[in-house]
């Protein structure tokens, strides 16, 4: 998937611009010459930077074959549905984009290349499926021993799914890299995945071997870094994805956490779950981690996009003053406090 640089067609069908389309969005965001096109047919005409704000004049189209024009060589499936489930009325694009010789990347939970026609139509036309999420090769059990990762970890955690864990911790490996750190991003999601190119697909993988996933490829990965800024998943709130995220807390053994919050959210999406006080939320984080490492949460990154700039400076300044930790909206404002904060490893 890295040999060739890849040319990519992003479908987004009916969410471009929407949380549930963070895939694209994300790829977007950090990869933009890898975009050639996103497909979404409500908002056809349009450029990226008028859905995003960001991204350029990246065209966005109405089906596959008006994409085609511009050159693809793969198709990115750009939205998470719930569930990770293939859609029905996505098999058509699908099957269009092998017919014409495209590579598909695909982060669901259904394989791609076990289902027949794809395989077989993907075989005929010499084109590779791509599945992110697939899990067979991870079968390790974590040991919970922190010497066996030699880098410092910080791990992001959060109140809720989508409020911006992965880009806080793609923000914090880039900046700590201008502070003297050797820092690398770990993804652990299909959306962190496409933009890192590697990662570890944590909620894919057999529930008995989340933790050992994670806890081997920051060992390995700490051969070659100082500063690992691992992508949280979900929230230990959440009654459906919990399980996930007590395992990064777990396996990564992390020596800091950042706890990222969407202001104005309380409630877990799609739940009738209240989101605590985020002091509450601080508390349960480092109470869970405190038996095997002691970690705690070294400051605060919160998501602003639906708030004007005046309100998002003042949402960061209550939430310094409820928590008394440094609170950043990294995209917003970059994350030099986080950095700051995190000073504390390198002594």
């Amino acid at each position: 998937m890295q040999q060739t640089k890849r040319r990519m067609v992003i479908l987004s069908e009916g969410f471009f611009g929407d949380l549930e389309a963070k895939t694209a969005s994300g790829l977007i965001m950090y990869k933009p010459d890898e975009v050639v096109a996103v497909i979404d047919s409500t908002k056809a005409g349009r450029s990226v930077q008028q859905i995003l704000g960001f991204g350029g004049e990246i065209p966005i189209v109405s089906n596959l074959p008006n994409s085609l024009k511009y050159g693809p060589n793969a198709l990115l499936i750009g939205i998470a549905p719930r569930g990770g489930k293939l859609p029905s009325e996505w098999r058509q694009v699908i099957k269009q984009a092998l017919e014409n010789r495209l590579d598909v990347i695909s982060g669901l939970h259904d394989m791609l290349n076990e289902d027949p026609e794809f395989s077989m139509l993907a075989l005929l036309k010499g084109t590779k499926i791509h599945d992110l999420r697939e899990a067979k090769k991870y079968n390790k059990v974590a040991t919970g021993d922190p010497s066996r990762i030699k880098a410092k970890v910080v791990l992001t955690v959060g109140t809720d799914c989508k409020v911006g864990k992965m880009i806080t911790s793609i923000e914090i490996a880039k900046e700590s890299k201008k502070h003297g750190w050797n820092s690398h991003f770990v993804a652990t999601g299909q959306s962190g995945m496409v933009i890192a190119g590697e990662g570890v697909p944590i909620d894919s993988i057999i529930g008995d071997f989340m933790s050992g996933a994670i806890e081997e490829f920051l060992s390995e990965k700490s051969s070659f870094y100082d500063l690992l800024s691992v992508e949280g998943q979900g929230t230990i709130l959440h009654p459906g994805y919990s399980g996930v995220s007590l395992a990064l807390i777990h396996g990564s053994l992390p020596d800091a956490m950042v706890l990222c919050h969407f202001p104005g959210r309380e409630k877990i999406k799609n739940y009738q779950v209240k989101i605590p006080p985020l002091p509450e939320v601080i508390e349960l984080h480092e109470q869970i981690a405190r038996p095997i490492k002691p970690s705690r949460v070294i400051g605060i990154s919160l998501n602003t996009q639906e708030l004007t700039e005046k309100e998002a400076k003042e949402e960061i300044k209550r939430t310094e003053q409820q928590t008394g930790l440094p609170t950043v909206d990294p995209v917003r404002f970059g994350c030099q406090k986080l950095i700051q904060a995190l000073e504390f490893l390198k002594g």
